[in-house]
Order: structure tokens, then C-alpha cells, then sequence
């Protein structure tokens, strides 16, 4: 593993980032199968993976995720799946 030389700074401040992510999605309930879908994709970061586990197409997976985020969680994982996909969605003439 490669690591990114940063300030300490910088590096307590990812720390805390990150330990909000695990916390908010260890605390996350669902109550419906589209905030499932929502924890299930913060935990696994897999859509094959979410349509074997909850036996759900793909295109719902999808209409889910990019939907607005209704909460925090949603939020943040749209945010990651629209950076993740930016390039597959870039339009080219």
C-alpha cells in the first residue's frame, strides 16, 4: 500500500471523517427496501452485489442511489456513486 505523505493536521481530520462514516452507517435503520438498498451500497459499494442480496434489478439499484438523497447516508452515497461513474456518463460528440 502506497501512502500519501499529509500533515498530521490532515490526517486527524480524514480520521474523523471516516469514523463519522462508519458510525452513520453502523446506526443507519431502514424502513423501507430503498434505504436498505442505500446501507447495503455504503457497505458493500457493489450493485451485483446489492441485486443477489436483496433480489432487486439492477435498474432499481441504480434509480435508487442517483434519486436525491433523502438523508445523510443517501447523501453521501449518490455523492460517491456520480464521482465513481462521472466518466461513464460524460457525454462525447
Amino acid at each position: 500500500m502506497v501512502y500519501k505523505l499529509m500533515t498530521l493536521d490532515r490526517a486527524k481530520s480524514e480520521i474523523e471523517k471516516l469514523q463519522y462514516y462508519v458510525d452513520l452507517v453502523e446506526s443507519y435503520q431502514p424502513k423501507s427496501i430503498e434505504q436498505e438498498i442505500v446501507k447495503e451500497y455504503a457497505i458493500k459499494n457493489s450493485i451485483s452485489e446489492i441485486c443477489k442480496t436483496l433480489s432487486v434489478s439492477h435498474e432499481k439499484v441504480v434509480d435508487v442511489i442517483t434519486d436525491l438523497g433523502r438523508d445523510k447516508l443517501h447523501k453521501i452515497v449518490r455523492s460517491g456513486y456520480m464521482k465513481k461513474t462521472k466518466h461513464m456518463r460524460s457525454y462525447r460528440y
